[in-house]
């Protein structure tokens, strides 16, 4: 199988000696791409010194992570017509990452043996810094993500996060979905669920397009695998429970950026829009009534960011009702695919 490793930075000066260095020691070496997404620190000056070859474009300004790897999968599946996509692994590498010297090659192994598997999902640790954040590169054994898992009102979390890693989740395999932070598809099946000429949707910004994917794969009839032999580290800091209470959430809330904030709760919306059939989202109304009618309500009264974010994507909610109808008519699983995955 050949794999090409996307790298989207931004901003990521601190991060990038580690990431290379352990893409330097994989068993089994990807070709590497990387966009630039408009760093303004030293990010740009490393790429060029530790990987001109690799450097592929350079946005003027942060056109975020949908529209970033967008560029990516653009500048690798144009280059690939005629192959067999089948045997091509693409993979995402967010900037923060550290990789076992193992990782690529798990993962394609996992995706070469099973062609009903669109996607697999690496175990990824918590890597963390220490309290003056010299980056020590101290890797953990609690986990930042198993994959993604969904609950009966849609949303989806980071299966297993915080949680100290004792092989708990090792037999669960099969996944909602993978993700985006580090994840391995197979370029065929990306090439089937393809919407509006892009493999992520350039609407959301950042935030949930990992999982609107996830969505899409499912319909159309993948497969999400999760790998526990292909292990990474990420650099988000050993705080942060999958199971939070409400009164937790809405702390985490307030302390975050206004605008991802918004971003996330706007996603969320245009997923259920985009990808939830009809029949399904009558059965699990009452759930999505009672998780996401309390978040939208606290969002349009207390988040000014939200409130107007909501106000400008009237035309992104038009465009979702039409990608709806492409995804429904090329739908290969019936509409009940997902209550399997649902919590």
């Amino acid at each position: 199988m050949d794999v090409y490793a996307h790298i989207l930075t931004w901003n990521g000066e601190k991060y990038l000696p580690d990431l290379f260095t352990s893409l330097d020691t994989q068993t089994m070496r990807p070709a590497i791409r990387v966009v630039d997404n408009g760093s303004t620190d030293g990010s740009l000056a490393f790429l060029q010194r530790r990987a001109s070859h690799e450097l592929v474009a350079r946005n003027v300004k942060n056109l975020g992570f949908a529209p970033g790897h967008n560029q990516l999968f653009s500048f690798t599946l144009s280059r690939l017509a005629g192959a067999d996509l089948s045997h091509v692994g693409i993979l995402l590498v967010n900037q923060d990452m550290i990789l076992d010297a193992k990782l690529v090659e798990e993962l394609a192994k996992a995706l070469e043996a099973d062609p009903t598997l669109a996607a697999v999902q690496p175990k990824i640790y918590r890597a963390f810094r220490s309290a003056d954040e010299v980056f020590d590169g101290t890797r953990s054994d609690v986990l930042d993500t198993t994959g993604l898992e969904m609950s009966k009102a849609w949303r989806f979390e980071d299966r297993g996060a915080g949680a100290i890693d004792h092989g708990q989740f090792d037999n669960e395999r099969l996944l909602a979905g993978a993700c985006g932070a580090l994840v391995m598809y197979r370029a065929s099946a990306l090439m089937e669920v393809i919407t509006g000429g892009e493999v992520f949707d350039g609407d959301f910004f950042a935030y949930r397009e990992d999982c609107d994917l996830g969505l899409r794969l499912l319909r159309a009839g993948w497969k999400t695998e999760f790998v526990p032999t292909a292990k990474a580290w990420h650099y988000r800091g050993m705080f942060g429970a999958q199971k939070r209470s409400w009164k937790e959430k809405l702390t985490d809330r307030r302390g975050r950026s206004p605008f991802l904030a918004a971003l996330s709760q706007r996603n969320q919306l245009l997923m259920l829009v985009k990808n939830v059939p009809f029949g399904e989202f009558v059965r699990t109304f009452p759930s999505i009534l009672l998780q996401e009618g309390p978040r939208l309500c606290y969002a349009m009264i207390f988040e000014k960011a939200t409130r107007k974010l909501m106000f400008k994507s009237f035309p992104f909610f038009v465009r979702a009702f039409q990608k709806r109808a492409h995804i429904n008519a090329s739908a290969k699983a019936p509409a009940t695919v997902f209550r399997a995955f649902q919590r």
